[in-house]
């Protein structure tokens, strides 16, 4: 199970947001960041727009994943926003994205945070985890829902019988695999911004 604390909290759940675009998401989400835990805003869409230059977030079926490394953490956090009005976000599938859960981390990542981006990512592909994120009003519950589904026993085997990232995904759907694969990219992109 998940040995890092809880990455979503009440306080980072917003629902029915009027955003209607992802330009205002990712000013939507950077404010959530600095009001509530005072990390920069600036600094939070800037590196939502980093890793959203190397493809879409977009997962498909209305859901979108943006996250980005950090400066000013020490864990993994994210927020949750679910729209009034579903925004293009250039899905795989076409579908217009409802439902964004933001990821940030820190500098200094490790296999887990990786793990937390494939558990994630696999769970929001599940139909019934969807129609419960879209129908549920409760803040309270739908951090219960989002904190359950970083399982890590179910998502990676252990990096030390496969370095390889594209390897050791345990996944059979080919968008998680590829979307996964960027993640080395970003931090490779973001420990050259830091010489």
């Amino acid at each position: 199970m998940n040995t890092l604390p809880d990455i979503f909290t009440t306080d980072c759940i917003v629902i029915n947001s009027p955003v209607r675009n992802k330009a205002e998401a990712f000013a939507a989400a950077g404010d959530l960041f600095e009001s509530r835990l005072g990390i920069s805003s600036r600094a939070v869409i800037d590196c939502l727009n980093t890793r959203e230059d190397l493809s879409s977030t977009a997962l498909g079926s209305g859901v979108a994943i943006p996250h980005g490394i950090v400066t000013g953490i020490q864990i993994p956090i994210g927020c949750l926003i679910k729209l009034a009005q579903a925004i293009d976000f250039a899905s795989p599938d076409g579908n217009k994205v409802s439902i964004l859960v933001f990821l940030l981390f820190p500098q200094i990542t490790t296999p887990e945070h990786l793990q937390i981006l494939s558990s994630l990512a696999q769970h929001l592909l599940d139909v019934g985890i969807r129609k419960t994120l879209l129908s549920e009003q409760c803040p309270e519950k739908i951090c219960q829902l989002l904190n359950l589904t970083i399982d890590f026993s179910k998502t990676l085997p252990s990096q030390e019988s496969d370095s390889s990232f594209n390897q050791s995904i345990a996944s059979r759907n080919q968008e998680i695999q590829n979307y996964l694969e960027e993640w080395e990219m970003l931090e490779h992109h973001s420990a050259h911004n830091t010489h």
